[in-house]
């Protein structure tokens, strides 16, 4: 029982500092990829940060408008769908929609139970109707009989041909002038890079600097220099010297002269070094997970000395 106990405390040791070690790393993991973060937010021009703000927000509106669109289109076609199929001498007065479920609540009054259970037997026998619950059914002060009706439906529901009411068409008056837009377009003038890549793997994008007019290449330790193939986004309508996607040496810095529609030209220097920071942060990271490793196996080596020790003495 003295052995056990000592190896059940042990276990419970080599648990609580396995845990705070791994807890540990966690947190340098976090906080690395909080750096990596920061920098790629960095990368890109102020054009292209806006850009895809812009695209974002048309997304997010995309989005919005389908929700909409899809709510709407239920909503129609079970609305139609009860109207066409209500029975004389029946009202409705209150609806619960809900598309999660697929299905709609009913609220409304009959002359007499005979009506209401024509009623029912009409909504049974409709192919979009897959089930239906009667909640309640009972003489009102009206004299008339309340009920409450849940409609299971099925999902064919958003292909029920609803009919519109109404369709109103937008002329334009004769009398008012329309605006056209002519043949010509502007010419423009934008002549900048938008992104500088060299596909490799790790991929690696180009810091570019639009005050400098330069893109710095930061390839992993030991790429060759001299065969680098850049992939590079110009400015609407420009076009750039030398060309994308064909292979460059980037052993000292390349000019990229970008040429916009009206003929103005901007040069960028291009220069492609190695990332020894990467690399040392790398090595960093290895060894430290290396290092963590290595101070649990020694700590659970020790706690096992120990129990081994106490118990030997424990027997004797």
């Amino acid at each position: 029982m003295d052995v056990i106990f000592y190896f059940v405390i042990s276990l419970l040791v080599v648990t609580v500092a396995s845990y705070f070690i791994f807890w540990l790393k966690n947190d340098w993991n976090r906080k690395d990829i909080e750096k990596e973060i920061l920098a790629l937010q960095t990368v890109g021009t102020t054009q292209q940060k806006d850009q895809e703000k812009e695209a974002v927000a048309y997304k997010q509106k995309i989005n919005d408008f389908a929700y909409l669109l899809s709510n709407h289109k239920f909503t129609s076609n079970v609305l139609a769908l009860v109207r066409e199929q209500t029975m004389p001498n029946v009202w409705f007065k209150q609806f619960d929609l809900s598309q999660r479920e697929n299905g709609v609540r009913l609220f409304g009054e009959a002359d007499n139970m005979d009506d209401f259970s024509r009623q029912v037997l009409v909504f049974e026998n409709n192919k979009y109707v897959k089930n239906i619950n009667v909640l309640s059914s009972n003489m009102g002060a009206s004299a008339r009989v309340d009920f409450n009706l849940d409609l299971s439906l099925d999902q064919s529901v958003l292909d029920y041909p609803a009919v519109l009411s109404s369709i109103t068409q937008t002329t334009t008056p004769s009398n008012q002038p329309v605006n056209q837009q002519g043949q010509g377009g502007t010419v423009e003038s934008e002549k900048g890079i938008l992104s500088f890549k060299v596909l490799l793997e790790p991929e690696v994008v180009g810091e570019i600097n639009e005050t400098n007019h330069t893109v710095l290449l930061k390839v992993p330790v030991g790429t060759d220099l001299k065969n680098l193939t850049p992939a590079i986004t110009v400015s609407l309508g420009a076009s750039v010297l030398p060309a994308s996607n064909v292979l460059q040496d980037f052993t000292n810095p390349v000019t990229y002269s970008v040429t916009a529609q009206d003929g103005s030209i901007q040069d960028y220097e291009v220069t492609a070094v190695e990332n020894v920071q990467q690399q040392a942060e790398n090595k960093t990271g290895q060894s430290g997970s290396e290092t963590l490793i290595l101070i649990v196996l020694v700590s659970a080596i020790i706690i096992v000395i120990v129990v081994i020790v106490l118990a030997l003495k424990r027997f004797k």
